[in-house]
């Protein structure tokens, strides 16, 4: 993963995402260490599982046990895509994993956890309302620092989430000494490790206590275990898909202010369901003003790019074209005269409001009216405002939102929009032809 600076310069400094950089990365990403096919799983003895263990070099007390090899049975089904599904999407998240952990001093196997919690997606949400890449239930996000609001949940932040699950691992190895222990309490909390540790008589390994933890946490641990062992040693043949993510990695880019998401997307040419995959934080799809260390997550080209025209983000935000903004909408009070033989219904359609809204603003108890009854009615009017914008140019930013939109559509409703203009400014020859959703257009002013 890049490390940035402090300052926003220095953060999304181009010279720090450079080529070598990238090719650095591209060479020391996680590599499996073998490529044992489901036979050789299948038929694994200790001593063989054992000398596997010993070239991982890691911290965690892997055993050959019965409830490893069953999860690994599992995983290397013909039918099963668990393991294919994490391979295709781990060298976009284990870059961000590996550096958060080894700057905390912990196992790098650990990042197999997110595999089993959330199966690499920072948009899971489990039935119980765990949410994001580790499962954060709500109240341990919040004792965590993590920020859960009606504009942000940090528990679908790739770096946040990250961090906060590691120290979280961190705390609960300070207990148990034990990283089996600490990843059991991770899954059942601490307090049915404990009562698991008492139950055994004191015993502090995972192994030795494992029968009086709830099942879901039996069978978590073993899961890992198995995970992590096969991503090393037998990992999945490479699709398509994982080929196109091979040399990918994610990498921040900071902003210093309000940015809306649809923005950037059309400016990288990212995909809505990319960015919400990478930045679902932001749950109206806005970074908030308010929110501290604003960054926009991307793949390494797409983050490249979005730092060399950071500036051009900041100007079409300002200058953005938003239809709403240029209509108000307001309430006139008029009258009607009922006439003989006229329904409520009747009424309601001619001024386009609902027949309730009419009883209510007359206080109707029945849909039954009277000849010459007078009613109260309040008509929505639209007024158009005038289009202004600060931009020298006299210029304005439009993100097309459904794929039949034209020039027409857009210039035609607004009669400060110059469509001759505005179609050579985006290079587009018929102003009827439909130009796509997601799309950046420059709306010219007159």
């Amino acid at each position: 993963m890049i490390v940035f600076g402090s300052s926003l310069q220095a953060q999304n400094s181009i010279g720090r995402i450079d080529s070598l950089t990238h090719l650095f990365m591209e060479q020391t990403m996680s590599q499996p260490l073998g490529n044992l096919s489901a036979e050789e799983v299948l038929n694994l003895s200790e001593e063989r599982f054992n000398q596997l263990v010993a070239q991982m070099g890691t911290s965690i007390p892997f055993k050959y046990d019965a409830s490893v090899l069953l999860q690994m049975t599992y995983m290397k089904h013909p039918n099963s895509t668990f393991l294919s599904k994490a391979w295709s999407r781990k060298n976009l998240y284990f870059r961000v994993f590996e550096e958060v952990l080894d700057k905390k001093g912990m196992p790098d196997e650990i990042k197999y956890l997110s595999i089993v919690e959330s199966l690499l997606s920072a948009n899971a949400v489990s039935w119980c309302g765990a949410t994001g890449l580790w499962q954060f239930m709500p109240a341990t996000g919040k004792m965590m620092d993590l920020q859960i609001n009606e504009d942000v949940d940090e528990r679908k932040d790739i770096y946040k989430s990250t961090e906060k699950a590691c120290d979280y691992l961190l705390s609960m190895y300070g207990l148990y000494h034990d990283w089996l222990l600490a990843l059991a309490a991770y899954n059942g909390g601490p307090g049915n490790v404990n009562k698991a540790i008492r139950a055994s008589g004191g015993k502090h390994t995972f192994w030795e206590v494992k029968k009086y933890l709830p099942k879901e946490t039996q069978n978590y641990v073993p899961k890992f275990l198995a995970t992590a062992f096969l991503m090393t040693f037998s990992p999945p043949t490479a699709s398509s898909n994982n080929l196109l993510q091979a040399h990918e990695t994610l990498v921040p880019v900071y902003m210093c202010c309000k940015v809306d998401m649809k923005l950037v997307c059309a400016l990288v040419n990212v995909s809505e369901s990319e960015q919400l995959e990478w930045n679902s934080a932001y749950k109206s799809g806005i970074i908030p003003e308010n929110t501290d260390n604003k960054k926009i997550v991307l793949p390494y080209q797409k983050a490249m790019q979005l730092a060399e025209w950071q500036d051009s983000v900041y100007t079409i935000s300002n200058n953005a074209f938003n239809p709403e903004d240029f209509i108000q909408k307001t309430s006139v009070l008029t009258h009607h005269v009922v006439a003989k033989g006229q329904t409520l219904a009747q009424i309601a359609n001619k001024y386009g409001v609902s027949a309730s809204s009419i009883k209510k603003w007359n206080n109707l108890k029945s849909s039954k009216l009277k000849a010459g009854k007078n009613l109260r009615i309040f008509k929505t009017e639209t007024i158009q405002l005038p289009v202004t914008t600060q931009h020298p140019l006299g210029l304005m930013y439009y993100i097309t939102d459904n794929d039949a939109q034209t020039l027409t559509d857009i210039c035609g409703k607004f009669a400060e929009f110059d469509l001759l203009k505005t179609c050579a400014m985006n290079a587009i020859d018929n102003p009827q032809a439909p130009i796509g959703k997601g799309k950046l257009i420059k709306l010219y002013i007159k």
